[in-house]
């Protein structure tokens, strides 16, 4: 199935969140939002989610550099237009975000 770019870049943000729902699964969120979505299709979307986030931080963890101790990243211009080739559907807010979580990700 495919799924809409609202609902992949709802459950892109909710999968983004830190506090209280840092790193834990979306389905139960992202069903209390889209009730009409199957199980099967929220671990789907879940796992989507996941696969961008992974993709994300290991692009730009590898594509970082230091030079004379300090942390330089992929610029994210070239960053947007890497994941977009990928994933078409992204929002530019989501993009952002992507890309900061990204960095702080490779500097921990």
């Amino acid at each position: 199935m495919d799924f809409s770019k609202e609902i992949l870049n709802v459950a892109l943000n909710m999968s983004m969140e830190f506090g209280e729902n840092w790193l834990k699964p979306i389905h139960e969120r992202l069903n209390k939002k889209y009730p009409e979505i199957s199980s099967e299709n929220l671990e789907k979307i879940n796992s989507i989610c996941k696969e961008v986030n992974k993709f994300a931080n290991d692009y730009v963890y590898e594509s970082g550099s230091v030079i004379n101790q300090e942390i330089s990243f992929v610029d994210f211009n070239i960053f947007k237009d890497d994941i977009l080739l990928k994933y078409s559907w992204i929002s530019k807010n989501n993009l952002n975000r992507l890309y900061n979580q990204s960095c702080y990700y490779a500097m921990k």
